[in-house]
């Protein structure tokens, strides 16, 4: 995933541990698996400059094996299966980076995803962390529960656990997703969670307007939490505050909204403090969800007051109804949104 722009939670957790580690004085590099073949890297090329390692390989092996990872990755989301937790493995990148790592210039590697430590394997002489994200374990049940279209990736516990084990060290988000991961391995397990700094100028601000801001992808759990509050509540929202508006940044707009009186569809935003700043509430109405809520995190982080429910207050409950609100039905949601506003 691109570092910049930061434009998911998970590209955000990224961006910012290597810049908290290069604020520790660390001399901290980027190596990224470049997915999308014509993807822009120009942002992340004038953040990290000579920092930045790309590996887009193009030949007919390494092009053979995405297409065969692909179609595995969709048998098991249209099917909802686990996959073997090696599914994205790419012999290719691993010569790649024992190359990389060859050259002695490096003391320790953070690697991010239990999908991608075979790995490390081909790291040999540093310390390897593993970022693991979120948990994976079956996760599959959970979009199964919902109705949801499985998304992502889903593996079996025996499989994370054999991910796990290949660390040194076990990185989660949240404490739950630690409790999780310390049944499956004897490596050390510590938490880390979202690294971003607070925003400092929108703390005392006051809002423009009398908007309901909501920051996120086109992923289907979005989708799923979005609609339901564009059906069940945001109406009752509008009848008793009428000027009230539904913004969303980031590219839920293309997936949602088309047809919903009250919503504006901001689509990418260049400046995403200032959009934080005219709003006046922020909310997360994510009906399920794993590990740590970023979205929400980044909410309390830009000042601004937030509305949740219990999913979307993953990884904060100690601050649920004193740092933020948590609601637990449509009309509770309603009722704390007219009052903020």
């Amino acid at each position: 995933m691109p570092t910049h722009p930061s434009d998911t939670g998970a590209s955000a957790r990224v961006r910012h541990m290597g810049e908290r580690l290069a604020d520790l004085g660390h001399e901290v590099h980027y190596l990224h698996l470049q997915q999308n073949l014509r993807a822009d890297r120009s942002a992340m090329e004038r953040y990290w400059k000579d920092r930045l390692h790309v590996f887009r390989s193009l030949s007919p092996g390494s092009m053979l094996g995405r297409a065969r990872r692909k179609a595995i990755r969709i048998v098991g989301e249209t099917f909802h299966l686990n996959l073997p937790v090696d599914s994205y493995f790419d012999p290719e990148a691993a010569a790649y980076v024992r190359a990389l790592l060859g050259e002695g210039r490096f003391d320790v590697v953070v690697l991010s995803y239990v999908f991608y430590s075979r790995l490390f394997e081909s790291m040999a002489g540093v310390r390897r962390l593993l970022d693991t994200h979120d948990v994976f374990s079956d996760r599959y049940r959970l979009y199964r529960t919902h109705g949801q279209a499985n998304e992502f990736f889903s593996t079996g516990r025996r499989d994370e656990a054999k991910a796990l084990d290949r660390a040194d060290v076990v990185l989660a988000i949240q404490e739950s997703d630690a409790t999780h991961f310390r049944a499956l391995t004897d490596r050390p397990v510590t938490v880390v969670g979202h690294l971003a700094p607070v925003v400092a100028r929108a703390r005392a601000s006051a809002p423009e307007a009398p908007a309901l801001l909501f920051v996120g992808g086109p992923m289907g759990i979005n989708v799923h939490g979005l609609s339901w509050f564009m059906d069940q509540v945001l109406p009752a929202v509008r009848r008793r505050v009428p000027d009230a508006e539904l913004w969303l940044a980031g590219g839920i707009g293309d997936r949602v909204g088309h047809s919903v009186a009250g919503v504006r569809r901001l689509g990418f935003v260049e400046d995403l403090a200032e959009v934080y700043r005219r709003a006046a509430v922020v909310i997360n109405p994510q009906r399920f969800g794993t590990g740590l809520s970023i979205k929400s995190v980044d909410a309390l982080l830009h000042g601004r007051p937030l509305v949740t429910t219990a999913s979307g207050a993953r990884g904060l409950e100690d601050g649920a109804n004193a740092a933020f609100r948590q609601v637990d039905s449509a009309e509770e949601f309603g009722d704390a949104l007219v009052e903020l506003l």
